[in-house]
């Protein structure tokens, strides 16, 4: 097994997951439930984790990975925590200071 693809937030991991396994590559996910454990664990351990089983696929799993071009259109606007203040890099889900989760945009 080979590591693919780490992100902080899991739905992500799990949309890549998703379209690796569509294209018939088969996938484990690690740390998946350890957002219950932050606090206890360093969160750079629990971070999400794209494993690809056979290692012949990995080339054919990267190639997938870049082709979806995952890095600003994925990312929204930095934002306040609104726990600590520190400012958070639109891309991710918690803050980087507290892991205070991100506030959910209300509807325009």
């Amino acid at each position: 097994m080979i590591k693919v693809f780490e992100h902080f937030d899991l739905a992500i991991v799990g949309h890549i997951k998703s379209v690796l396994e569509a294209d018939g590559i088969q996938t484990y996910l690690k740390n998946q439930y350890t957002s219950g454990v932050l606090g206890e664990i360093p969160f750079v351990e629990a971070v999400p984790e794209l494993w690809v089983v056979e290692d012949g696929d990995v080339a054919r799993a990267n190639a997938l990975i870049r082709g979806l071009q995952l890095t600003d259109e994925m990312a929204g606007p930095e934002w306040q925590c609104q726990n600590c203040g520190s400012t958070v890099d639109g891309v991710y889900g918690r803050c980087w200071n507290c892991e205070q989760a991100r506030p959910q945009e209300s509807p325009a």
